[in-house]
């Protein structure tokens, strides 16, 4: 079989061809490797941020148990304000709140002892009667 050589316009239409192929295939890379780059950034700083997690989970817990140790203290303080309260004679149920009579030919003070369910401020506290 006898080698054939191509001609020349052959030639060109092949370099022609080929300078399109590697143009091209040189644009894609550019791009594939523009979005390695930008893959590289993200993952970059989704590990720093992942890097964070653990502090951020142990100050969580940290203050899970300084709300809860709040919390406590708050119960302890109110119990311990609520004693203190009886000691000076004013009673729980002493504090609930009955409307005032509508009546206007009553003086303020006498509204407030008529809301009480009492009839003088002798009577609001046990103390001052003692």
């Amino acid at each position: 079989m006898p080698t054939t050589i191509p001609d020349q316009n052959d030639v060109l239409a092949t370099n022609e061809r080929l300078t399109a192929e590697n143009t091209r295939l040189t644009a894609e890379l550019n791009a594939a490797t523009e979005l390695l780059d930008a893959a590289q950034t993200q993952l970059a700083t989704a590990q720093a941020e992942a890097a964070k997690v653990p502090a951020l989970t142990a100050d969580l817990e940290r203050s899970k148990a300084e709300t809860a140790a709040a919390a406590a203290k708050l119960g302890d303080f109110n119990k311990a304000v609520a004693a203190e309260v009886q000691k000076l004679g004013i009673r729980p149920k002493a504090a609930e709140h009955k409307e005032a009579p509508a009546d206007t030919d009553l003086t303020p003070t006498q509204r407030v002892l008529a809301a009480k369910g009492v009839g003088s401020i002798r009577e609001l506290s046990p103390k001052l009667n003692a």
